[in-house]
């Protein structure tokens, strides 16, 4: 029947509808897994790159050692330089407490002398004034040079009584040992100076070898760095391939599944598409037979009723002329018409993201404040791979496609920031996005076109709160001198 023909027709092209979108869907895949296996190869790449860099580091590492046992001996020669220049200070101090000592003594036996001459002198004017025999007081005292002098003219000329005489032996012990302190002090002074002096040469050879020191440990660290951070590059490179190659294998096994769902819904669709139309060509052949049957009724009590009249008509043999004509039949009641039978639950909507406007969109609000191209290398680099979008710290940042997130956290002169892996019509493209305040997503995660991926900041090497955004076409492949991978993101919004 037709219906049936067109369930047939309808089976048919659910089947060629599928089977194309199976084959797309394979196409699909193997340009993915093209793009993959290229990623991969990289990663190969870089493992080599990272082998040949450890051997230099080996290498590195007998001359580092080298510089170290030079490191370590010139720490042992300062440590003695150090100890001596702090026994010499020590001695400069204990030499300065020394002569603190003796110039407080030397002016306690000054003052002291002081009040032993005022004494004499006393005592020397009661003897003139008693009489002091064949002495001639005048030529003793003019005659002598100063007090000290005079005492000892006195004592060699024996003219001191007796009850005197220790007054005067004090005396002249304070003398000596005023002149034996002053002499103490002047020596203590010389020694005092040379020992400054012996303090300065060996602080100069210590400052010396410090320098010596600070050189060789400076060279050493600089051959440390050079190589850990080569090498460290290399680490995170290929840390970064793997979760490329991870987040490409996620994100083509996400769009299988999507594919799949996709011809799963269009099969489904289509079935009950056929269904439906099925439904309505059987309804409508029903609905046709039963018009025909009720017209065949119609022409079949037509021809009764024509046939019946006829017969009326015809005079009979045994009729009078008054016959009275009969009365005729009433006609059957028209055969009811059937009521249609309710149609199919209808196809439930199945809401389905609305396509993109773009490949990739704008990933937040601002100010562009610097292009994709060339720099000035005033910041490193001479190429700029990406733009920035300066806006106030906190400001959201959208995915700028559908994707499965590589990296998210800190890293390096980016601070925080997150790379996103999209395979968009086969091709692999990579999303950066720098400097931001916080990030909201993690490693593996698949994220949507427009989902909030974090916000807006000034984190890593930045100058600014603003979003350094870049679009790789393929893997992830930063250059400081050229474009690399990257495209030019403006293109695309």
């Amino acid at each position: 029947m037709n219906w049936k023909r067109t369930v047939s027709t309808l089976t048919l092209g659910v089947m060629l509808i599928s089977t194309h979108t199976v084959a797309d869907a394979s196409t699909s895949i193997k340009e993915k897994q093209e793009q993959q296996k290229k990623v991969k190869e990289k990663r190969d790449s870089v493992k080599k790159d990272q082998s040949e860099t450890s051997s230099k580091i080996e290498v590195n590492k007998e001359e580092i050692s080298k510089v170290q046992a030079e490191v370590n001996k010139m720490d042992a020669q300062l440590q003695d330089i150090i100890n001596d220049v702090a026994m010499k200070r020590q001695e400069i101090k204990r030499t300065e407490m020394k002569i603190e000592d003796l110039e407080a003594d030397i002016k306690d036996y000054q003052e002291k002398m002081k009040a032993q001459e005022a004494m004499m002198k006393e005592r020397m004017a009661t003897m003139q004034k008693n009489g002091g025999g064949s002495i001639n007081w005048a030529e003793f005292i003019f005659g002598s040079k100063n007090l000290s002098d005079l005492v000892t003219r006195m004592i060699t000329a024996g003219t001191i009584q007796r009850s005197d005489q220790e007054l005067f032996d004090d005396y002249e012990a304070t003398q000596r040992s005023l002149k034996e302190a002053q002499a103490d002090l002047k020596a203590e002074r010389a020694s005092l100076l040379q020992q400054q002096k012996a303090l300065e040469v060996r602080q100069a050879e210590l400052e010396k070898k410090k320098k010596q020191r600070e050189k060789r440990i400076q060279e050493l660290e600089e051959k440390n760095i050079k190589f850990e951070s080569q090498i460290f590059d290399l680490q995170e490179i290929e840390a970064t391939l793997v979760a490329q190659e991870q987040a490409i294998a996620a994100e083509i096994e996400a769009q299988r599944r999507e594919e799949e769902e996709a011809r799963r819904r269009a099969e489904e669709a289509a079935r009950q598409e056929a269904a439906r139309q099925a439904e309505e060509a059987r309804q409508a052949e029903e609905a046709r037979q039963a018009k025909a049957a009720r017209q065949a009724e119609r022409e079949a009590e037509a021809a009764r009723q024509a046939a019946q009249q006829k017969q009326d008509n015809t005079p009979s043999s045994s009729s009078s002329n008054n016959t009275t004509p009969s009365t005729p039949a009433p006609k059957p009641a028209p055969a009811p018409t059937p009521a249609p039978k309710p149609e199919p639950n209808p196809t439930p909507t199945i809401s389905t993201p609305a396509p993109p406007s773009s490949m990739f969109i704008q990933p937040a609000s601002g100010r562009y404040s610097q292009g994709w191209g060339p720099a000035s290398g005033a910041f490193g680099y001479t190429f700029h791979n990406g733009v920035d979008i300066a806006g106030p710290t906190g400001t959201p940042i959208r995915a700028s496609a559908t994707g499965t997130v590589i990296r998210a956290g800190w890293g390096g002169a980016y601070g925080n920031h997150v790379m996103i892996a999209h395979v968009i019509n086969g091709q692999v493209w990579t999303t950066v996005y720098a400097h931001m305040n916080s990030v909201s997503v993690s490693s593996g995660q698949r994220v949507t076109q427009g989902s909030n991926i974090g916000t807006l900041g000034n984190t890593g090497n930045s100058s600014g709160p603003h979003l350094h955004f870049e679009i790789h076409k393929g893997g992830y492949s930063y250059s400081a001198t050229s474009a690399g991978s990257t495209v030019n993101p403006r293109q695309f919004f």
